[in-house]
């Protein structure tokens, strides 16, 4: 497969530049990055003229099942919302149910741009089973918790270790986590198996942290330390994926920018739960790596990583005011490459690289009604952040391969997905 004519966007000593390049995929692997490549005979070409063409963007923390429950927060805290009307439906969920909310997920993220994704959730089979079919890239797990009994806690960590170890070999495109829920819905015990199976499957932790002003004190009373101390106790020397850390001080980032840490910051979810804003300036400027996430539509609305870019780099005024802040170049790495790093994938995919995976994606910016907010379009990087939305993607590309070419879905029945997806919100 051949690109021509695109504006792509690259990383340059720790720059973001736009340039006109063309790229030729050979399989999966990006085998050529050049000015002026000639097409080869038989080989497809796709005329990328007056589109950018970019990494495939990285959501680092979802819920994707739980997009049957898009709408159902107003009026919550988080507690509420959890206790009262989340978990008491997930507990009448069916495998197949999981499936097909799981596949519409996965039909609005390859529609918006999304390539890869950390998801964190249960019935886990069978989120994998939606993910081999549409061949997308995720990192998956069986979450871990014990807050309500030993017997229950014992049966996902069964159903965890059985999902590893069932797993494709070959299949390069799912890879794993081990998730402890949160660190107040967890003992002492859970986290260490949790640890346990970390080292022995050599797999990242992947936790909910610091989220809400209930959790401080949760986490205290439960663990007797702080939340950062807590992480540090059990989870030092493991690569750790860290959703939202909103209440993160001054000795929390002390702590952490000595792990392999990641921040996977939810403006949106955060914003909807009134959970406060996380201050990704100051953790960025400390060292810490921030990636973007979206969390479940139920709190974050939708899975669109282009409004959770703009989200992002916007709200980050609400808090610094003239000060110096993140600026769009900062975001487009915390949703690119940033994410690749918090996954332990950037040698793979992040950014578009001779030798990587062809994770791609090509977003339209010609000149027409549709973009018209983006006219003139005088800073690509800016209006990629703050002017671009996911329905402007107009191709994407994983591992090599078209799952989605000028808006049309290649390998999934779109109608059918969301005729199956509707059935479950009538039982």
């Amino acid at each position: 497969m051949l690109i021509k004519n695109g504006n792509v966007l690259t990383f340059e000593n720790d720059d973001v530049a736009i340039k006109k390049l063309d790229i030729r995929i050979n399989q999966n692997i990006i085998e050529n990055i050049s000015e002026s490549i000639e097409a080869e005979d038989n080989e497809k070409v796709i005329d990328a003229k007056n589109k950018i063409v970019m990494p495939g963007l990285i959501n680092t923390h979802a819920h994707i099942a739980m997009s049957i429950f898009r709408g159902t927060f107003e009026g919550c805290d988080l507690y509420t919302w959890l206790n009262e009307k989340i978990w008491p439906i997930e507990a009448n969920l069916t495998p197949d149910d999981i499936y097909n909310a799981s596949m519409v997920s996965i039909l609005e993220m390859i529609s918006t741009g999304t390539t890869c994704v950390n998801d964190h959730y249960f019935f886990s089979n069978k989120i994998r089973e939606a993910f081999e079919k549409s061949k997308m890239r995720a990192v998956i797990t069986r979450v871990l918790m014990d807050s309500d009994g030993k017997e229950a806690s014992n049966i996902r960590i069964k159903e965890f270790i059985e999902l590893y170890e069932s797993r494709n070999k070959n299949n390069n495109l799912i890879t794993y986590t081990v998730s402890p829920h949160g660190l107040y819905t967890c003992s002492s015990e859970i986290l260490q198996i949790s640890k346990e199976l970390a080292i022995k499957y050599n797999l990242p932790i992947h936790t909910h942290f610091l989220e809400s002003i209930s959790e401080i004190e949760n986490i205290k009373k439960l663990h007797g330390d702080s939340a950062s101390n807590v992480i540090k106790k059990y989870f030092d020397g493991l690569k750790i994926i860290l959703a939202h850390g909103v209440k993160i001080n001054d000795e929390d980032i002390r702590i952490l920018k000595n792990l392999d840490c990641s921040i996977s910051h939810n403006p949106i979810s955060n914003l909807r739960l009134g959970c406060k804003i996380a201050d990704i300036t100051k953790y960025l400027n400390e060292g810490l790596n921030v990636s973007l996430g979206t969390d479940g539509q139920g709190s974050g609305n939708n899975l669109d990583m282009f409004e959770t870019m703009k989200i992002a780099g916007l709200i980050q005024g609400g808090i610094h005011e003239n000060e110096n802040r993140i600026g769009s170049k900062d975001v487009i790495k915390m949703a690119t490459i940033n994410g690749a790093k918090a996954l332990g994938l950037e040698k793979e995919i992040g950014s578009i690289e001779k030798g990587k995976k062809a994770d791609i994606i090509i977003v339209n910016m010609e000149e027409k009604l549709d973009n018209i907010k983006m006219m003139p379009n005088l800073n690509v990087i800016s209006n990629l952040v703050y002017n671009t939305e996911g329905r402007c993607v107009d191709t994407t590309i994983i591992n090599g391969e078209i799952l989605m070419e000028d808006r049309k879905i290649k390998n999934i029945n779109v109608e059918e997905a969301i005729k199956n997806c509707k059935r479950i919100i009538k039982c």
